[in-house]
Formats: C-alpha cells, structure tokens, sequence
C-alpha cells in the first residue's frame, strides 16, 4: 500500500513538472523573452541650497530592458526614471550612479552611462569694479573726454571658481562720428555666461567737446634759387601777410609762423610775384586761405654805396 503511494505520488509530482515545463513553453513560444533600448530623461536631486552643477550632467541614458513580448510592446521612456542624487555639501568634479526604477516584470539590462562626473560648486558673490571703454571716434573737430558712469561698482554671482578669476566688468560706449555729449545705458559684461551682475546695465555719460581752436599767424615767405649776379633780394612779402589756422589747441599753441612753397628767383633780375600755396604743420586741419600771392622785390647792386653822410669828403681839405 505504501508502495502504491510512493507511485502515484511521483506520477503526481512528475505530471505537475511536465506541466510546469509545457507552461513555459508555450508562454515562450506565445508570449517570447525580449530587449528594448529606451532613452530616459536623467533627473537629479539637489543640489543644496547655495550650491551649482557647473557640468557633467547629460540630459538623458539610454536603459536596455529585458521583458516578455506583451510587456515591452507598449512601453514608453516616461514609465522609467533615471535619477542622480547628488550630495550636499561637496564641491569639485563627483562621480555619481544613475539610479533606474522601471516597471515591474521587466528587468535593467544596462544602464549607459552607469555613472556620470557632475562638476559641483558653491554659489558666492562680490563687488568689482566697472571699466567703461569708447568704441569709434567722434567727429570731426571733436574730442570725447574720460567718460563718467554710474554705478562704478557691480556684484557678480556666480560658482567660485568662476567668481574668484573675474577682475572687472566692462561696458563698452560707441561714439563714432559723435558732435556732442553720449549718453547711454549700456550692458556691463564680465566675461562669462555663467555669472549674473547686479545690476546688469550702467549709465554712462561721455563727454565730447570741440577740440578745433583757430589762430592767426604771420606768414613766412620762402625762396629757391639765386638771382641773378649783380642784383639782390631787397625783400618778400605775402598777400595776405598773416593767415587763420586751425587745429587742437595743442598744436596751434605752438606755432608762431606759417611757411609758403619756395618761390623760384633762380636766375631772376627783377621782382617776382607768384601764387603758392602754404605748408600746414602737422596737426592743423585747416588753413585760411589756403594759397596766397608772394611779392619778391629784387633790386640792382650798387658797385659804390653812398657814405652815411652824403657827399663824399676831400680828405686833404682841413676840417673847420
């Protein structure tokens, strides 16, 4: 009777493995074991308060799945989630796991990346200085003066690294062909996209100035040449005898004449009159006019000139 029992018991328990076994054939066969790849968006806890990811983060992982056929059919990235947990306190490059949850029945094949460098820092700020520079040049017969600005001192904030290698900000004003005082509200930049400057603008006020003076000057006729044997240059003379010049006043300052292009007497034996024009220093911008006539008077060479006191004296005759 026992030995009846050990039989059917075994016949019981090796049908319900063969049963077993045909389930999972027939589950294979109808509903098969496969893979998926899906790209995950990577989310991340913190940082703490006061703290920045300055990088390393990727936006997303790919994840590959293992499950039955009717359970990857319709499986969708939002039904996973990919998490980083980053932790307070740390500053510098972190290397960190991505965490992935997924859907029950379904197994995490592969994560990629399975661990991700995420650069860490601590937010901080300070004040510095603002440099304003000028871009173009003003008009012509105009000066821009040092320009003033307002605030002269910003705060930027930003990670620390970043913070601790900015010097100043700087702010740039354009005053091409400008005739009088720029004003403008400008932009302040310090170099880098990842830092905010408190305020982010400053008002500037250029100050630009007529930088032309005038000035009349005697002109200083000049000659080339020799005339001819025999006679001289009694004088020359311009006409006009002075001139207006004009100039930045630190260049007109210092000039007490203005020369004209030689005048040609070589070989000459009486006056010559000529048309020249007049040579401008360098620095003066405009001269009026511009040409004038030159008068050389040339005269004969006397072979006796007259005694101071007239007549000449007998020097044999006795003085009274």
């Amino acid at each position: 009777m026992g030995r009846l029992d050990w039989q059917n018991n075994s016949l019981i328990l090796l049908a319900i493995f063969l049963a077993f076994v045909m389930w999972i054939y027939v589950s294979n066969e109808q509903n098969p074991v496969r893979e998926k790849i899906l790209t995950v968006t990577l989310e991340h806890t913190g940082p703490a308060q006061n703290y920045i990811i300055t990088g390393g983060l990727p936006e997303s992982v790919r994840v590959r799945v293992q499950g039955n056929r009717n359970d990857l059919a319709n499986l969708a990235p939002a039904d996973f989630r990919a998490v980083v947990n980053l932790p307070e306190g740390k500053t510098g490059d972190v290397l960190l796991p991505v965490q992935v949850s997924a859907p029950p029945n379904l197994r995490v094949v592969q994560v990629s990346p399975e661990e991700v460098t995420v650069g860490l820092d601590r937010m901080v700020e300070r004040q510095i200085a603002v440099a304003v520079s000028l871009k173009g040049t003003p008009a012509q017969g105009y000066s821009a003066l040092a320009p003033a600005y307002n605030p002269e001192t910003v705060t930027v904030r930003g990670p620390s690294r970043v913070v601790n290698d900015i010097g100043q900000a700087s702010a740039v004003v354009d005053i091409q062909d400008a005739s009088s005082d720029v004003t403008l509200t400008v932009p302040v930049n310090a170099g880098s996209s990842n830092v905010t400057l408190i305020p982010a603008t400053v008002q500037v006020v250029v100050p630009v100035v007529n930088s032309i003076a005038s000035k009349k000057v005697p002109v200083a006729p000049q000659t080339t040449g020799s005339v001819a044997a025999g006679f001289t240059v009694k004088r020359s003379a311009g006409d006009p005898a002075s001139v207006q010049i004009y100039g930045p006043v630190e260049v007109i300052s210092n000039i007490d004449e203005i020369r004209t292009e030689p005048v040609d007497i070589n070989g000459a034996d009486k006056n010559v009159t000529k048309e020249v024009g007049l040579l401008a220093p360098a620095g003066v911008t405009t001269v009026q006019p511009a040409r004038i006539k030159v008068l050389v008077e040339i005269s004969k060479l006397d072979e006796t000139p007259p005694s101071p006191g007239g007549d000449s004296e007998d020097p044999s005759v006795p003085k009274p």
